[in-house]
């Protein structure tokens, strides 16, 4: 029942980002991937791009481990697919960490934030040229 409502919902694009063992081969990090992909289709959602931005320094200890391997998921589906793929990474092993964000709402966010700066800024532009023309008529 939960699919159904959740396909009358708009599909919205997440980024999932995890951080896999540095001590995996490159295999290993592909099968996490594929594993991660499959969960992510197999519920109803759309994989829209990967990345894998290799290993990296982390920011402190996790796990014991100083360095992860990082890959990107850029995911499209509905709020429900992304916790039932959440919940199911929690219990892979190799992976260290992960983070989902939902991308829109940033992007709708940071659309509005310039549409008004650039509107301030035609209106400064404006007030700025009407002194200027002012100035002209009274000299």
């Amino acid at each position: 029942m939960i699919l159904k409502e959740e396909s009358k919902v708009a599909e919205r694009i997440y980024e999932i980002l995890f951080i896999a063992d540095p001590n995996l081969s490159e295999a290993d990090v592909d099968a996490l991937s594929d594993t991660v992909k499959g969960f992510v289709e197999k519920d109803g959602g759309r994989i829209e791009k990967i990345e894998k931005w290799g290993k990296k320094r982390l920011a402190y200890v996790v796990k014991k481990q100083r360095e992860g391997y990082y890959v990107l998921l850029v995911v499209q589906g509905g709020s429900a697919l992304i916790k039932e793929v959440e919940r199911r990474i929690r219990v892979i092993d190799g992976i260290l960490r992960f983070l989902s964000v939902r991308v829109d709402a940033e992007l709708k966010k940071a659309e509005h934030r310039k549409a008004r700066r650039t509107a301030s800024e035609e209106r400064r532009k404006g007030r700025a040229s009407a002194r200027t023309a002012g100035e002209e008529v009274t000299q």
